[in-house]
């Protein structure tokens, strides 16, 4: 299971439809989960007939999944301009990455969304995988990319540039947990951010025989 349109839209008519599909079905998700939403619940949401999710998505799974590739592109977006500024800062380049990732991860919606990716994937370990990848495993690769740059460079000593990007990212476990049990989500704070990414930069330097 593929998250590929079946037959991608060509027009701005047909992105403007699909866009309506994506929201109307994304709310009756999120309100009565996956398997308890039919494709006849979300046209009368959203307007038009089954033959246009048919025609785009293939299914009910296969609109579920372009949703889930919808928003991952936007977490993936910010990790790409991140990874693709022509300055060599690192230290500005990682703090504003977590910045902007900071406020994907708190929007409400999202996290409500990040729940009901949780409450099916136990059931749907296909539809697990795909998001996965889709997901976390492209973004390791991105960010595991940049550092190897970096690396390369001479600016980083990352050798092992995929367990790094997966470290790094690992600063978003605790507000994971937050969000799936429903606690209290603090407010975006600099200054951890800042220490965080100091920590990652200093254990990322290259050491000398006689450094202390």
């Amino acid at each position: 299971m593929k998250a590929k349109l079946v037959n991608p839209p060509n027009t701005q008519r047909a992105v403007d439809r699909c866009t309506v599909l994506f929201d109307a079905a994304t709310d009756l998700f999120i309100q009565y989960g996956y398997d308890q939403v039919s494709l006849d619940q979300i046209v009368e949401r959203a307007g038009g007939s089954k033959a246009t999710i048919y025609k785009y998505f293939g299914s009910k799974q296969g609109l579920f999944l372009a949703i889930c590739r919808d928003r991952s592109d936007k977490f993936i977006y910010q990790i790409e301009l991140a990874c693709q500024k022509d300055s060599d800062d690192i230290r500005a380049n990682l703090t504003a990455l977590l910045q902007d990732l900071y406020s994907i991860f708190t929007d409400e919606n999202n996290m409500s969304f990040d729940r009901l990716l949780i409450s099916i994937s136990a059931e749907h370990q296909d539809l697990a995988i795909e998001l996965y990848n889709q997901g976390p495993q492209q973004s390791y690769n991105l960010l595991a990319a940049y550092l190897e740059k970096m690396h390369l460079a001479g600016l980083l000593d990352c050798p092992r540039p995929l367990d790094s990007a997966v470290t790094f990212f690992g600063f978003f476990q605790d507000l994971h947990w937050r969000t799936l049990i429903g606690l209290p989500i603090d407010n975006k704070d600099d200054a951890q951010i800042a220490y965080f990414v100091d920590r990652f930069i200093r254990g990322h330097q290259h050491c000398h025989p006689d450094s202390k």
